[in-house]
């Protein structure tokens, strides 16, 4: 029972890793950008959550954007424009923030999980990011989803016009996005990967 409680615990590292990347996140949260036809603004708080869950391990990932729900909670400006509070939680943009550690924890799940790690030694490059692509679409249409219900649940709107406030407009950016991070951020996973800098407990 004792060695297991050491594997489970979060060491001093691993609090770091977490708080750090929490801190990003709440970095490249306030390069938002509001746009006057909806209240979801363009955010670049998401490629944040995607280099969580492309360079961490899965209960990382997902403690680090816990972490910064928790920060911006109690009120501590992370949020978009500098903002916090359980209101914003709350409001029009709160299903997309609240899906940012199942979106982290899904990436990091199908890239660094301790089977994932085993399997990707056979496979080729071209395979792992066509395998982070389809897990960043599947968590993208998860925020999708659960970002359009939830705005349509505090503003009244139907599903469709939710939709076509706060999914539409954005999707080529967000794909961009995407993009982005498969073939910047994943690359930069591989070395660190190999000089065992973030990964390094995935027995």
């Amino acid at each position: 029972m004792e060695n297991k409680n050491m594997k489970t615990a979060l060491s001093a590292r691993d609090i770091s890793i977490i708080a750090i990347f929490a801190a990003i996140t709440a970095m490249l949260a306030q390069i938002a950008i509001p746009l006057p036809f909806t209240p979801v603004p363009i955010s670049f708080g998401l490629v944040a959550v995607y280099i969580t869950g492309i360079l961490l391990k899965p209960r990382h990932a997902l403690f680090a954007q816990i972490t910064y729900l928790i920060l911006g909670a109690v009120g501590i400006p992370v949020f978009g424009n500098f903002s916090g509070g359980i209101g914003v939680l709350l409001g029009p943009t709160g299903g997309y923030l609240l899906v940012y550690p199942v979106m982290a924890w899904i990436v990091s799940s199908t890239l660094n999980s301790p089977k994932s790690l085993q399997s990707e030694r056979n496979l080729s490059r071209s395979i792992v990011f066509l395998k982070t692509g389809i897990a960043m679409l599947f968590a993208h249409f998860i925020l999708y989803l659960c970002g359009t219900l939830w705005l349509s649940f505090v503003t009244g709107n139907s599903f469709a016009a939710s939709l076509a406030l706060a999914v539409i407009p954005f999707i080529l950016l967000d794909a961009f996005k995407i993009a982005f991070c498969i073939f910047v951020i994943l690359p930069f996973r591989h070395r660190i990967l190999n000089m065992n800098l973030l990964l390094s407990d995935n027995n």
